[in-house]
């Protein structure tokens, strides 16, 4: 019995306190979004601002813009060509991995006056969400619409309000706090939806979801149900989490934090 006691303490030990036996980096950040690219790289942004981080949580390049108004995301999907969308000008800049500027893309200028979410494509294109006509549409850099869905108010009998998207292994994961996260394939074909409400934002990592809830960042794999959560080295004002291969990282209102797990 002793040995059985023992065994169940050593496998739980390492989950429940890997994260503080390897300790942390912080650095001072106002933030409020944060993303990962599939190098393990790390970006945070507030305001104009954009800092990237390399995986064991070394700074490496900033990037600033001023005249869009406040950055609304980072996707990173592709890491050689950054996405960043300022939603109050309806305007996506691309980086280049140095964070230079590659390229802007102005949705008002291409004539769409509701867009809801932009998402990065990892063959360089983006994703959006036509508000005006309720479609999941692609576009290239030159604005022409490759890929379109259906009406999504009548093929789901409700009217979207997307505020978040990503592409990841061939599928478009479309966000709706009051619906859930519809999966559409690399075409714009509506999947499914999946079950999950009142998410702000999302990571696709290893065939699960990862979200943060109740400061508490948990974890769901569609294919099996299966859900879970990832300890954290400190549950205090968590505005966001991510995960990557090695590194957790944590971002609070003044501060980022580097973890390895």
């Amino acid at each position: 019995m002793r040995a059985l006691i023992l065994l169940c303490v050593a496998l739980w030990w390492p989950a429940r306190f890997s994260l503080q036996q390897y300790g942390c980096i912080s650095y001072p950040f106002k933030a409020e979004i944060a993303a990962a690219d599939n190098f393990g790289n790390f970006y945070v942004a507030g305001k104009n601002r954009v800092h990237k981080y390399a995986p064991d949580g070394r700074y490496l390049f900033p990037y600033e813009e001023f005249r869009f108004g406040r950055i609304g995301n980072v996707d990173a999907t592709n890491p050689l060509k950054l996405l960043v969308y300022f939603p109050d000008f309806s305007t996506v800049v691309f980086l280049d991995r140095f964070l230079s500027p590659l390229s802007t893309l102005n949705f008002f200028q291409l004539g769409y006056q509701n867009i809801t979410a932009v998402a990065s494509s990892v063959d360089g294109n983006v994703w959006f969400y036509d508000n005006v006509n309720f479609k999941l549409k692609k576009m290239d850099e030159s604005g022409r619409v490759i890929r379109e869905s259906q009406p999504l108010h009548l093929l789901l009998q409700q009217t979207p309000y997307p505020n978040f998207m990503v592409e990841q292994d061939n599928q478009v994961y479309v966000n709706d706090p009051q619906i859930g996260i519809m999966v559409f394939d690399f075409y714009g074909s509506y999947g499914k939806t999946i079950p999950l409400k009142g998410l702000r934002k999302f990571q696709i990592f290893q065939g699960k979801i990862i979200y943060l809830e109740d400061g508490k960042l948990k974890s769901y794999r569609p294919g099996t149900f299966e859900s879970g959560e990832i300890p954290l080295p400190d549950t205090s004002q968590i505005t966001a989490a991510l995960v990557t291969k090695q590194k957790l990282m944590v971002l609070k209102p003044d501060s980022l934090l580097f973890c390895s797990y």
